[in-house]
Parts: C-alpha cells; structure tokens; sequence
C-alpha cells in the first residue's frame, strides 16, 4: 500500500465515523423533539383543565378590586363631609 491509499482508507474511516455519529445525533434530536411534543400537548391540556379556576379567581379579584374601591371612596367622602362640618 502507498500512501495515497492509507490517506483514501484514513479518509474513508474517518467519513463512516462522522456518518454514523451524524444519524445517531439525528435519532437523539428526533426522540427529543417527540418528548418535547408530548410534553407542549400535556401542558395544554392541563392549562385547559385549570382556566375555568383562573377565570373565576379572576372575576373574584374584579368584584373584590370594584368593592374596595367603592368602599374606600365612601369611606373618603365620609371623611371629607366630617372634615367639612367640622371646620
């Protein structure tokens, strides 16, 4: 052998090496992608399960927001009424 065919053998093996590394990575990427997949799809689902919680904490939140404020602003002119007798 002379040593264009021992660098054309190197060559070759070193292609096989990069091919066979190059599919495994590929089926490592395309399992990853399917579990992510999975994953994207239970979330999902498990959003959809608890919106109708969120939607009622958040119509909670409003009435107890809208009732505050319109207690605080009694109280306010309460106040100011009082304040204004006084003097």
């Amino acid at each position: 052998m002379d040593f264009y065919q021992i660098m054309t053998l190197i060559a070759v093996c070193a292609f096989v090496v990069l091919v066979i590394y190059a599919v495994l990575t590929l089926l490592q990427i395309k399992r990853t992608a399917e579990s992510v997949e999975y994953l994207s799809i239970l979330a999902a689902e498990n959003v959809e399960k608890t919106q109708s919680t969120f939607d009622l904490l958040h119509n909670v939140s409003s009435a107890l927001d809208s009732t505050f404020y319109k207690a605080m602003k009694l109280g306010i002119d309460l106040f100011s009424k009082y304040k204004s007798t006084k003097k």
